[in-house]
């Protein structure tokens, strides 16, 4: 495909920065903050914690990243393919995503470890690397390099092609869960286990397959910039609004099939028989007699936000807006938010010149600001018990908030006076 093919497919940026995008960037790197700072202190509310039964705030953020970084990826490729050309541009985005998930290894660890000089055998490195690679490995910075060399092949392409390898993506993970992927991910018993290895250990945020779900937003990223591109702010808010409406309108109703294994209905009716394991029996393929003779509103799942119950009521399905496994209920409802939400940022800062300053240092330096706040963190809730009063999770929440804002803003003058020196 020659250059000029692909300029046509890939829409130049018409302008600069993107105002509404560092913002909503420098927004998601905020809430960040809080969420990895307070979500494992006992006073914080569940809504800014994470779950793996229902949709908070707190899941609101991870999304929002894949989301800006599709968004980012498009523009990226719009900029430098007809330029440079593919395969050197190509090389850029290989290397940026492996340094991605290097980054990712280096602030977080391997995981596991070797005791001795004798465990390093065989048998015990074929188990480790089966346990990074099933649960260890999957940081957001990971996460997010491994995504985009997934998506590699259809960066380029039009948007009808992108769209369908995002609806291919959902169904391919729910296949993949109703085979193996659900039970794998929580560390059941699975037909993946016998080859794989790491039986009974649990992974987060999807897992290795988690890559399939997380291509979604990621996609869904770069569509929205082939709307930005396109289309007028005031018509492009108002899309946004109405897709990230549908979406989670989507994630919802496909959220109600939860109410398929609850153990009894809301008058406390049996529906199901209760099992000993908190887990359905086949958590993917609801069962459908179980809407027999009930009332149309106790088919309605809680509204997001909303706890659901425990597993003594309700069992543990695919269905759930679950993070852990990223369900498509999860997905669907999480990226609408994040559609919605990125709108009214079109709206305040594309269409009425709004900013924060904040938003703006952390926007545009969200991958340093991710660096640093984690060490940061560390140090500042070493003094922190998870016990600890509103009044001093306050104070250490402003202390960390304030150290890492001044080592970001310090960075930002520092590279800001290179590029001035370089310039003269």
């Amino acid at each position: 495909m020659s250059n000029a093919a692909v300029s046509s497919s890939v829409p130049e940026p018409s302008r600069g920065r993107i105002a509404s995008m560092d913002q909503f960037r420098g927004y998601c790197v905020a809430g960040m903050f809080v969420v990895n700072f307070l979500g494992g202190l006992d006073v914080t509310h569940q809504i800014l914690k994470h779950n793996n039964t229902h949709f908070s705030w707190a899941d609101s953020i991870m999304p929002g990243f894949l989301f800006a970084c599709g968004f980012s990826y498009r523009l990226s490729v719009a900029r430098k393919v007809t330029v440079n050309g593919r395969w050197p541009t190509w090389q850029g985005i290989i290397r940026r995503s492996l340094g991605l998930v290097l980054a990712s290894l280096v602030l977080y660890g391997l995981g596991s470890s070797f005791k001795t000089w004798e465990a390093m055998d065989a048998v015990g490195i074929r188990g480790f690397v089966a346990e990074l690679l099933k649960a260890d490995l999957w940081e957001v910075l990971a996460i997010i390099g491994v995504t985009q060399l997934l998506l590699l092949p259809v960066i380029e392409a039009s948007s009808k092609v992108r769209l369908m390898a995002a609806v291919f993506c959902s169904v391919a993970h729910i296949a993949l869960s109703w085979w193996f992927n659900h039970a794998f991910v929580y560390g059941q018993p699975n037909v993946m286990d016998e080859w794989w290895g790491a039986a009974g250990r649990r992974a987060w945020d999807g897992g290795f397959f988690g890559i399939v779900s997380w291509a979604v937003p990621m996609l869904v990223g770069t569509l929205v910039y082939d709307l930005m591109m396109n289309r007028p702010t005031s018509r492009a808010s108002r899309s946004l609004l109405q897709w990230g409406s549908a979406l989670m309108l989507l994630g919802y109703a496909a959220s109600c099939l939860t109410t398929l294994y609850d153990v009894r209905d809301s008058n406390q009716v049996p529906v199901a028989a209760a099992a000993d394991d908190k887990f359905a029996i086949d958590p993917v393929l609801p069962p459908l007699k179980n809407a027999s003779g009930r009332p149309w509103n106790t088919l309605l799942a809680e509204p997001p936000f909303v706890v659901p119950p425990e597993a003594d009521a309700r069992k543990k399905n695919y269905w759930m807006m679950d993070k852990r496994v990223v369900t498509q209920s999860f997905v669907w409802f999480s990226t609408g938010f994040t559609c919605f939400t990125y709108g009214f940022f079109v709206l305040a800062c594309d269409g009425g010149n709004k900013r924060s300053r904040l938003f703006t240092v952390f926007g545009q330096n969200a991958l340093i600001a991710y660096v640093i706040h984690h060490p940061v963190a560390e140090m500042v809730l070493s003094v922190v018990p998870d016990d600890s009063p509103t009044w001093w999770v306050t104070i250490g929440f402003v202390i960390f908030f304030a150290i890492t804002w001044l080592f970001v803003g310090w960075f930002t003058n520092l590279t800001g006076q290179r590029s001035r020196s370089a310039s003269r």
